[in-house]
């Protein structure tokens, strides 16, 4: 979850400051950062939906969760949905117009889920991953993991594992990619890491950042 975490606590604010740096009516670069940013809020969409459905229950069930967290827990997820809505409708707007009205409440509007998403992943990791430790098994885990890969379309799985990969230390990659199928590692190391820094090099080409080639 952890590693996952930082996907969103990277891309979204990168984001943000991309698309207000974007030049008006260039519905190229819209497109390229458009594209990205879909990938990004559906697999940010996904993980929360896959914890409401998977998680939540299981804890409720064998942990001793104090209400308040439950509350907080609960209202944190209601207003990332709604951060969620409101800067999936922005991109699509600003993929089509390219203007610099909608770049800008796009750019405000990711700032915004940035603020909610960040107050409650950091919550999640200090309050609620020991309790998982304790009452969720590996295999109910992997069935979080499993639902968030099919939600990535397929032409996007390498890059996501990218995104995934580009802030784990050595000793996560090394478990995240053991976990993964023979052929699956060997189209990484052969296509997925080029594919990736190809792909970061054209969405962050006027932010001031740089790919970054992975290790197998």
């Amino acid at each position: 979850m952890v590693v996952l975490h930082r996907v969103f606590r990277r891309e979204i604010p990168l984001l943000a400051g991309l698309i207000e740096d974007a030049a008006p009516g260039d519905r190229q670069r819209a497109t390229t950062l458009a594209d990205h940013l879909d990938l990004v809020l559906g697999a940010l969409g996904e993980h929360h939906e896959g914890e409401d459905d998977l998680l939540w229950p299981k804890l409720r069930e064998r942990a001793i969760l104090g209400g308040d967290v439950v509350t907080r827990m609960a209202e944190q997820h209601t207003a990332i949905a709604g951060a969620l809505a409101a800067a999936t409708g922005l991109s699509h707007q600003w993929r089509i117009q390219a203007d610099r009205d909608t770049a800008l409440r796009l750019a405000e509007s990711l700032r915004d889920l940035d603020r909610h998403a960040a107050a409650h992943m950091d919550d999640e990791e200090e309050h609620i991953l020991p309790l998982m430790a304790d009452h969720i098994t590996p295999r109910e885990w992997s069935q979080v993991g499993e639902r968030g890969r099919r939600s990535v379309p397929k032409t996007k799985l390498l890059i996501f594992l990218g995104a995934i990969l580009e802030d784990a230390t050595p000793q996560e990659r090394h478990l995240f990619l053991s976990q993964m199928p023979a052929p699956a590692r060997l189209l990484w190391r052969t296509i997925g890491t080029r594919l990736y820094d190809r792909t970061t090099t054209r969405v962050r080409r006027s932010g001031g950042m740089t790919a970054t080639r992975h290790p197998a």
